[in-house]
């Protein structure tokens, strides 16, 4: 089964694609005032100049007319030679003053490519921090993911190699027995057998469920449920385990019926998740409380224990997937409470966890009242 991209990569990957589109529609929008104040400046100078430059034509052409004027009346050389020859120096002094402008503006429009690289520079220089600043969390998030990955990989192995052990196991011993003509354990045999194939069968369901998910291919049937059944059933089907590790369990959803419209085996699915942690975590002789309250809009179910709680920082990542406690003895796959937080989501309701360290932990969740 391919293990698709979580919802968190790819919301980083977008976060980092918003960031450098955002970063391209920034400059656009943030160099257009500068870009034109500085081309405004350049305009200003290249006109400066261009009429200073006019200016000395100008002046230039009325020397060279009095020169024309005065050779005119005191030399004896033809006029047309006069002529020619001013017109020879006018020519130079034209060309001389016309090398300067150019000169002139081609630094002009120099500083105004330096100054406009200048601008881009300190902008980009900004977004781009900003914007590999996301690249790297998304990088830093990418290589954690890769080695959750392998931690997952390792976990799945570690889960389905010990209930096939326990399989194997009992499978020999019942052979060994049947070929001795003893049949005093068989029942105890099959009952592991049986308890080891109904693990392997979470885990296998666990993961099919996050891929559904992952698709958009993981629906609800929905029907009008009394959430107090539901919890009367959750109660009954734990019995036997909550006798046989010495819990009490209680069941307080009030005397009024508690319609909601609802996936009943995938909400059995939640509590069934929420109920096992709490027997899972809390010492032999705990005790778990199961209530429902109606609030204006919502029903809001518990699930309360007294077991050894859960600290803040593991509060804060508990319904990521493969997120699992560092309790010794007692290792997952860390799927249920993503898979439980993704089904009330469905249901368009919300799930969350109050806790202390030392005094138990309450899991909740609301689902919409049915009108």
């Amino acid at each position: 089964m391919a293990l698709t991209e979580t919802t968190s990569t790819r919301a980083l990957r977008e976060k980092t694609d918003k960031s450098l589109e955002e970063e391209r529609d920034k400059t656009d929008e943030y160099l257009t005032q500068p870009f034109q104040e500085v081309e405004d400046n350049t305009h200003e100078k290249v006109h400066s100049i261009r009429h200073a430059v006019d200016q000395v034509k100008e002046n230039q052409r009325e020397a060279l007319d009095d020169d024309k004027e005065r050779v005119r009346a005191t030399a004896d050389t033809p006029l047309s030679q006069v002529d020619d020859e001013l017109l020879a120096e006018e020519r130079e002094r034209l060309d001389t003053l016309q090398a300067a402008e150019r000169e002139a503006v081609d630094r002009v429009r120099a500083e105004e490519r330096a100054q406009k690289e200048s601008l881009v520079n300190a902008l980009l220089d900004h977004e781009r921090r900003q914007t590999d600043s996301h690249l790297l969390d998304e990088r830093i998030h990418v290589d954690r993911e890769l080695i959750t990955r392998e931690q997952f990989l390792s976990i799945v192995s570690h889960d389905l190699k010990n209930p096939l052990a326990a399989i194997s196991i009992s499978a020999r011993l019942i052979r060994k027995s049947i070929s001795k003509g003893e049949t005093g354990g068989l029942l105890e045999h099959l009952g592991r057998i049986q308890h080891s194939a109904d693990a392997m069968s979470r885990i296998i369901s666990d993961l099919l469920d996050v891929e559904r998910m992952a698709q958009g291919k993981l629906t609800l049937d929905l029907a009008k449920v009394d959430l107090r059944v539901l919890l009367q059933e959750c109660g009954e089907l734990f019995a036997p385990l909550v006798s046989q590790q010495a819990f009490s369990m209680e069941i307080d959803a009030g005397a009024e019926p508690l319609f909601a419209d609802l996936d009943h085996d995938r909400i059995l699915q939640v509590l069934s998740n929420l109920i096992g942690n709490s027997l899972k975590f809390t010492p032999n002789g705990g005790a778990i409380k199961l209530s429902a309250r109606k609030r204006e809009t919502h029903v809001e179910v518990s699930v309360t224990d007294n077991g050894p709680g859960i600290s803040a920082e593991a509060q804060a990542r508990i319904f990521e997937r493969f997120s699992q406690l560092n309790v010794a003895g007692h290792q997952g796959l860390g799927l249920g409470l993503f898979i439980a937080k993704w089904i009330v989501a469905a249901h368009k309701g919300r799930i969350w966890v109050t806790s202390t360290p030392g005094n138990g932990c309450t899991f909740s969740f609301t689902l919409p009242l049915s009108f």
